[in-house]
């Protein structure tokens, strides 16, 4: 993102009349009062893109998985950025014609790691396709910003980065605008019947994309919040609460654990959960944070994205 993006965005926060300074570890104006539609609409002209972009997409190894298989593949995002992503369908004759773009957590290896390929693996077996990517920085995508991946580096360099967030956040919207249209021209999916999976940062980042980018149909937040226990600020473009509640009425499955001592559910999910409109639902696990619900609302998940992308 070039600078003048950067400081474009920032000129935007700013029509909010809220300071970044005002934000308080558990919570910040815009939980209170989300931003007004005026300055919405000034956010969402910098998640705009170039559509005619060739996606140039390179095709990997495809493995079968006993169910699904699982094809490598990269596109161009914007000029000069690509994203890499795995792309599951259904094995042959099982596959309903719908899709899911997944946003990782932020461990190492992005959508490699093992709760990112789980959730693929069980939403594909379900025979709706997915396209599980890599988000900045992570899997392969990661370029030195992080060396070791403990939540203080990861704080440290972006979460607590203001302006570094923020444009990390403007590209991830991007790049799900870009797999959305790649799901649609590369591999057939009916682009009216597409969601979006988030877990744990990737679901802080799906409530975003979700308000921003009103073609996803169904939107699915699995132990995200709104702060997370190291947080101590964003500005309001990059903020849940100025999002969440333009997800409606598209539906909005939220998972979350009474124990999670991440992000934490009086402070953190159940004030962005009050933003947010019908239809909804949230679904309380009695665990800490985790990268994968438990096995009885795995499959309420799953019914809930049959129901809402048929």
């Amino acid at each position: 993102m070039t600078k003048t993006i950067v400081l474009a965005l920032v000129a935007a926060t700013l029509l909010s009349g809220r300071a970044s300074g005002q934000v308080a570890p558990t919570g910040d104006a815009w939980l209170r009062r989300p931003v007004d539609d005026r300055t919405f609409r000034a956010y969402l002209e910098f998640f705009g893109y170039d559509q005619r972009l060739p996606f140039d997409t390179d095709a990997g190894d495809t493995v079968q998985l006993g169910g699904a298989r699982r094809e490598h593949v990269s596109f161009q995002s914007t000029a000069g950025t690509r994203v890499t992503a795995f792309y599951y369908r259904a094995a042959e004759g099982g596959r309903l014609g719908s899709g899911v773009v997944l946003l990782h957590g932020g461990g190492a290896g992005g959508k490699d790691g093992a709760g990112a390929r789980f959730i693929a693996e069980l939403i594909a077996r379900a025979g709706i396709d997915v396209l599980s990517i890599d988000m900045p920085h992570f899997g392969e995508r990661s370029d030195g910003l992080f060396t070791t991946f403990a939540e203080a580096e990861k704080h440290d360099r972006l979460y607590n980065q203001p302006p570094a967030y923020l444009a990390w956040v403007t590209q991830i919207v991007k790049d799900v605008g870009r797999s959305v249209d790649w799901l649609v021209a590369e591999r057939g999916v009916d682009a009216r019947r597409i969601g979006i999976v988030g877990v744990s940062r990737g679901a802080v980042l799906a409530s975003i994309v979700g308000g921003a980018d009103r073609r996803l149909a169904v939107v699915v937040l699995s132990y995200g919040g709104h702060f997370d226990a190291l947080e101590n600020g964003h500005l309001p473009a990059a903020c849940p609460a100025n999002y969440i509640g333009r997800i409606s009425p598209r539906p909005l499955l939220m998972i979350n654990g009474t124990q999670d001592n991440d992000f934490v559910r009086a402070a953190s999910v159940e004030p962005l959960y009050r933003l947010a409109r019908s239809p909804r639902e949230i679904v309380w696990e009695e665990a800490g944070h985790r990268g994968v619900p438990a096995p009885e609302h795995q499959g309420a998940m799953l019914e809930w994205l049959r129901e809402h992308l048929r």
